[in-house]
């Protein structure tokens, strides 16, 4: 593991988070001329600004292995948090740990490296460059390291990427060759080649139908049953429910922050299967207000 990170890569009892956000707050400054120039030359009137609070005092913990979904109404926050763990802006205060080193601070060349580095991104337009082929979209994230020249392992790797994600026989053809499904797939594959700590989806079936969406679903919670962390975002219901756990933000703030539906049921299984080889817990034969109190206290 690199220097870099003092944190674990595995979802492991005990682990410690591998992005950690405490107290983080992003406002924004708008301003406008209320008034002046024109044909009338009337002088200026002084620019009135506008301070829009995008997070308010955000706290959250992501631990290795967990696969998020975070939801929101447009406004609630949850494009400019990815913003922020993507380390495409900074913010205005707080701490923003990753892997155990406070990054909010780091200027534009070391948030660069970060991202090139130890960060995938999967977006909703897929953002391929359209002179390149297959195979030199999912390399892109390399070029931004070192020298840029592409090592012969890294092409190997490119190789297997291309066939993970079912495009073996693609290599060569360019975005416009490819159906939107295809593309997304490259961009899976690119968010791969540099063996990210952290998956970033932003809306990533927002263009595709829902066949495909769904296809694109399956093959991220694959990733995730190998191990890697991803968080994404979306409004959609259904894609949400492919995570773990969600996470619904409103004016700025986290209101809710809980298991999938399909973990509830899990555990909701498992517990059934419990009884049926033995007697229930002891917490299930407790108060029931007192057990509601106990489990409100756990993460």
């Amino acid at each position: 593991m690199s220097a870099f990170l003092n944190g674990t890569t595995s979802a492991t009892p005990g682990s410690k988070p591998i992005v950690k956000l405490v107290d983080v707050v992003k406002t924004y400054v708008m301003g406008h001329n209320t008034g002046g120039g024109g044909l009338l030359r009337r002088r200026s009137q002084a620019a009135a600004t506008v301070t829009v609070h995008a997070l308010r005092g955000v706290s959250v913990d992501f631990y290795p292995g967990e696969y998020i979904a975070i939801m929101g109404a447009s406004g609630s926050g949850k494009s400019t948090m990815l913003n922020l763990l993507g380390c495409l802006d900074r913010p205005t205060s707080g701490e923003y740990f990753l892997g155990g080193r406070d990054i909010a601070q780091l200027d534009d060349d070391e948030l660069s490296e970060i991202r090139s580095r130890y960060l995938g991104f999967i977006f909703q337009s897929y953002n391929l460059i359209q002179q390149y082929t297959v195979l030199e979209n999912i390399q892109l994230p390399l070029t931004y390291q070192g020298s840029g020249e592409i090592a012969p392992e890294a092409e190997e790797r490119s190789v297997e990427l291309a066939k993970l994600v079912g495009l073996a026989d693609r290599l060569d053809h360019r975005p416009a060759q490819l159906s939107g499904g295809q593309q997304q797939r490259v961009a899976i594959a690119r968010s791969l080649i540099n063996d990210p700590y952290v998956i970033l989806a932003d809306e990533a079936t927002g263009n595709l139908d829902t066949r495909t969406s769904h296809e694109i679903m399956e093959m991220l919670g694959n990733l995730n049953d190998s191990g890697k962390t991803i968080i994404m975002v979306t409004h959609e219901e259904d894609i949400a429910e492919h995570a773990k756990r969600i996470i619904r933000m409103r004016d700025g703030q986290i209101v809710e922050d809980g298991p999938s539906k399909r973990m509830q049921q899990a555990a909701t299984a498992l517990i059934g299967t419990a009884h049926l080889n033995g007697p229930a817990p002891a917490w299930e034969t407790t108060d029931p207000t007192a057990a509601a109190g106990a489990g409100a206290g756990r993460e």
